[in-house]
This record gives structure tokens, C-alpha cells and sequence, in this order.
């Protein structure tokens, strides 16, 4: 699974919005989706809460790691 389907697999009340997703963020009482998602060009997510939470909260409040953000990439190459 790739890092974006991965935090998208986790979140409520997610849904397309521009070149990316917005969701309730899972880090506080969220009613109106405050959470903003994307993708990078080289493959990691961009996540960012409107209301001021740190990413290692909501990553906290998912069960993820801030390394659950990034493309595995192969080893000894």
C-alpha cells in the first residue's frame, strides 16, 4: 500500500477536494473536516490540520509514524 492510501485508509469523513483530500482530523473534535492531504511529487504525504494541530499528533492519533509518510525506497541499491 502506498503511503497515501495508507492515511487515507485511517480517516473520517474524507473527500477529493482540488489536487488532494480534506478529512476530519483525527487529532481533535473535528465537525467540519479541518485536516488537508496531498501527495508529493516524489510520492510522500503532505498532511496539515487548518486548526493547528502538529502532524505528529494526527500521525499519533492514526497509529502511524512520521516515516509512514514516505515511498519506501529499496535498500543497497
Amino acid at each position: 500500500m502506498n503511503p497515501t492510501d495508507l492515511v487515507l485508509s485511517r480517516l473520517r469523513g474524507k473527500r477529493r477536494s482540488g489536487g488532494g483530500w480534506i478529512a476530519c482530523c483525527p487529532a481533535h473534535e473535528d465537525r467540519s473536516p479541518s485536516l488537508s492531504i496531498c501527495e508529493g511529487r516524489d510520492g510522500r504525504v503532505l498532511i496539515y490540520c487548518h486548526a493547528g494541530y502538529p502532524t505528529t499528533a494526527v500521525l499519533a492519533a492514526l497509529g502511524l509514524q512520521m516515516r509512514d509518510l514516505f515511498v519506501q525506497r529499496g535498500r543497497g541499491i
